[in-house]
């Protein structure tokens, strides 16, 4: 009994004090975490705010990239009208350059000789320089030697003799110049005249042309006839920013060479005579691989019915073609229908 009570260990207070280790163990742990939780969270906020600093600054860019990118079309389309309005002028500056040779050319034709007029008028004052040098030498020569009055009144007649005669040359030259002046203003009036002429040489044909179209196409509401010009509307020819044209428009231009070459044939040989094709399209702007802008479309359109007229038998050296684009339009560009109206072919029976 004794030796049983000796072998009892009370395990009680060594338990505790390993409970009492694990718990601080525990609270330590758990305020290591809460402290790591604490920063966590600061850092992944700070990253949120940063993100969201990135994603503002990319929409700002992409609000500054559409903005430059209608800017740059903006630009592009005006570079684009302002190369069409200098290939316009460069024409018109060439067209005036050729009418400026032509008038100088006719001009050099009936001007006098202003160089040999010139050496005339110059020898002729070099002459009464020698003459008014003489008159000094007479004088000098009349005081030393004393000669008479009589002679020295006769050399000044002399030299206001010649003087009158060099004025009455000038005058004459004048009178010449007015003379040429003149004839030149008559053979303007006189070329006026035969350009008037000759642009009438044509009318007659030009005239029988539309009125039998009139009667041919009086129901078609497409095709018009607008003073001297044959109207026909790109609708019946072409489709939108194609230059291809389809079977119903091959037939037209078929049908209009056949009363073309019936008109043509009528025409003397003297009458110098072309068909003049003229392509005009709307303002809406076109941009492709084929045609960059409406002035290429309306050339391509206007050589495509040229190509079928030559096709009909037309000769090719009696067809001129050009295009205009959008810069001669019929009507303003304010709506679809006046719009429809200036997508348009127009072909002229006139002179070269």
């Amino acid at each position: 009994m004794r030796r049983k009570n000796i072998t009892q260990v009370n395990i009680w207070p060594g338990f505790v004090d390993a409970i009492t280790t694990l718990l601080l163990v525990f609270v330590f742990l758990l305020a290591i975490f809460m402290i790591s939780q604490t920063f966590l969270t600061q850092s992944i906020s700070g990253k949120d705010a940063a993100l969201q600093s990135l994603k503002t600054q990319l929409q700002k860019l992409d609000a500054d990239l559409d903005k430059n990118l209608g800017k740059n079309k903006k630009l592009s389309e005006l570079i684009a009208a302002l190369n069409q309005q200098i290939e316009i002028l460069n024409l018109e500056k060439t067209n005036l350059q050729t009418d400026l040779l032509d008038k100088e050319s006719l001009n050099k034709k009936y001007q006098l000789n202003t160089e040999s007029l010139e050496k005339k008028i110059a020898a002729l004052f070099e002459e009464l320089g020698i003459e008014k040098l003489n008159l000094k030498s007479e004088k000098k020569i009349s005081q030393k030697l004393n000669l008479e009055m009589s002679e020295l009144n006769n050399t000044i007649q002399q030299l206001n003799n010649k003087l009158s005669e060099l004025d009455q040359a000038l005058s004459l030259s004048l009178v010449d110049v007015e003379t040429k002046d003149t004839e030149i203003e008559n053979l303007k009036v006189k070329l006026d005249v035969a350009l008037k002429e000759k642009i009438g040489e044509l009318s007659e044909y030009r005239s029988e042309f539309f009125g039998r179209l009139k009667e041919i196409l009086k129901n078609q509401k497409e095709i018009n006839i607008v003073g001297d010009r044959f109207v026909l509307q790109s609708e019946i020819l072409f489709k939108s920013g194609s230059a291809e044209i389809g079977k119903k428009g091959k037939a037209k231009l078929s049908e209009i060479s056949t009363l073309l070459k019936s008109i043509t044939k009528k025409i003397p040989s003297k009458i110098n005579w072309i068909i003049q094709v003229e392509g005009h399209t709307d303002n809406v702007p076109i941009s492709n691989n084929e045609y960059p802008s409406n002035w290429e479309l309306s050339v391509a359109r206007a050589i495509a019915v040229a190509r079928i007229m030559i096709d009909n038998d037309i000769e090719p050296k009696r067809i001129n073609v050009a295009g205009y684009g959008e810069f001669r339009p019929l009507v303003k560009n304010e709506d679809e229908k006046s719009r429809n109206k200036n997508r348009r072919i127009e072909l002229k029976l006139t002179q070269p």
